[in-house]
């Protein structure tokens, strides 16, 4: 488990259902808007018409009648208006006065303008001159105002209705879709077995990955046959010289006549010998050991535990030297030193690899080992690892800024890959907590933990 890295994105099937929804959306509000307004332009030219049909029978009656010439509707109200004093007219109410001033001259032609009483009413208003007199039928806008709105609110509700059938229908519209991504997703998640990642109900983009899927794991495969064929390789070959020194330290230190100096460099040369040994063994074991499924299969325990406390010490005495040289001091503590330890040269191997990191790269900060409640902990007061870099150091051969720097330590940055590879076979936790400039903190739960690694980034202060 990796934290510390970039936000996810949302699901594919999350983004494809919004998607579909928003774009339903759209294209539903944008059809009402639409009709609407196409609705309202009708209306609008249908009471123009009206008002322009009724102000010409007005003035063709007016003559004739001056009476009838009134409309009887409650929605049309007739003014006659005269600048001539002799001619009598009717008074304008005050949003109708600039209106005579429209048409200057005797035309057969019919003004139309929109205009709003103090009171707030909208009025359509027909506007022609015959001689003296002007002649104004104003239309109440207010019912068709009113039918304007209840038309929006309308449209506006079908579609909001559109839009949630529009996310029901995505629901299962991109459930089906996705069908075989699922499928294919529970394939790969159940292990990878001798069957075929494809299934023939997968669509054609689906069946691809499934091909591609089956394709990576053949590969892997045989990257997996050529790695236990080397390590097996190597394990031989190796196994012939060490024989050979272990036995000639032995056939040596058996003797009685040599010089004093000469045999702590022998038992030396024996013990490195055999910790080779170990390191083989266990290198070789976890090169053949593979998970299986959702819960690993972890390796046997060695026929011999040994105490944490012996072995904490034998890894803290092993590095002694190089810490002394580097200018560092390393200090342990360990709480239950008779706990036993069912992977004694495992957990040595990687007590040594976390040890000399924390030298090496600690740049003569002091190193701390400690435990407690069945976890033992590495502790440097070094320069830390930025976040970035924090992401990499489980990969092979990655070293980091170090690598580029002469006098930075040496190494194949392979420490903490083969680290995290004993602790999955073992069944120890791993965790690396790191903030640049703070110094590192390694953790292995050796106790009622899930095997797993992880990092994890804190800023800095």
């Amino acid at each position: 488990m990796v934290t510390g890295s970039g936000r996810l994105r949302p699901s594919l099937r999350r983004r494809l259902v919004v998607g579909i929804v928003v774009t339903a959306s759209i294209a539903s509000f944008a059809v009402a808007l639409l009709l609407h307004v196409v609705w309202y332009g009708y209306e609008r030219r249908l009471v123009e018409r009206v008002v322009e049909d009724e102000l010409e029978r007005s003035i063709e009656i007016h003559p004739r009648d001056p009476l009838l010439a009134y409309p009887n509707t409650g929605s049309l109200r007739l003014y006659i208006a005269s600048q001539d004093p002799a001619v009598p007219g009717d008074a304008l109410p005050p949003h109708l006065l600039p209106l005579p001033d429209l048409v200057t001259e005797p035309t057969r032609a019919i003004v139309m303008r929109e205009v709003r009483s103090a009171d707030g009413v909208d009025y359509q208003v027909g506007v022609a001159r015959r001689g003296a007199q002007v002649f104004l039928l104003a239309y109440d806008s207010t019912e068709h105002q009113q039918r304007r709105l209840d038309l929006l609110w309308a449209v506006l509700a079908i579609a909001a209705m559109l839009t949630l059938l529009a996310s029901r229908l995505a629901l299962g519209l991109v459930d089906r879709m996705l069908g075989g991504m699922n499928r294919l997703q529970r394939r790969v998640s159940e292990g990878p077995g001798d069957a075929s990642f494809r299934d023939g109900s997968m669509d054609v983009e689906v069946s691809a990955l499934a091909d591609a899927l089956d394709d990576h794991r053949r590969q892997v495969a045989i990257a997996l046959r050529k790695e236990r064929a080397f390590a097996a390789a190597a394990s031989h070959e190796l196994r012939t010289p060490l024989t050979r020194i272990a036995t000639g330290t032995e056939v040596l230190l058996a003797r009685t006549d040599l010089p004093a100096p000469v045999v702590p460099r022998l038992r030396s040369i024996r013990e490195a010998a055999e910790e080779l040994q170990r390191l083989l063994d266990v290198l070789l074991l976890v090169a053949r050991w593979q998970p299986s499924g959702d819960r690993p299969v972890r390796l046997p325990p060695e026929r011999t535990p040994r105490p944490l406390g012996e072995l904490v010490a034998l890894c803290v005495e092993r590095l002694a030297a190089e810490a002394r040289l580097l200018g560092a001091s390393v200090t342990a503590t360990v709480a239950e030193p008779a706990l036993p330890v069912s992977h004694p040269a495992m957990l040595e191997i990687v007590l040594s690899n976390l040890l000399r990191n924390a030298i090496r790269h600690g740049r003569s900060a002091p190193v701390t080992v400690q435990q407690s409640e069945g976890s033992i902990e590495v502790i440097d007061r070094g320069p830390g690892i930025d976040a970035a870099a924090l992401e990499r150091v489980f990969d092979p051969f990655w070293r980091g800024s170090a690598a580029d720097d002469e006098t930075g330590p040496s190494g194949l940055g392979l420490g903490l890959t083969i680290v995290e590879r004993i602790c999955a076979a073992a069944g120890w936790t791993l965790s690396i907590h790191s903030s640049a400039g703070e110094g590192t903190r390694v953790s292995i739960g050796l106790i009622g933990a899930a095997t797993r690694a992880s990092v994890t980034a804190v800023p800095a202060a």
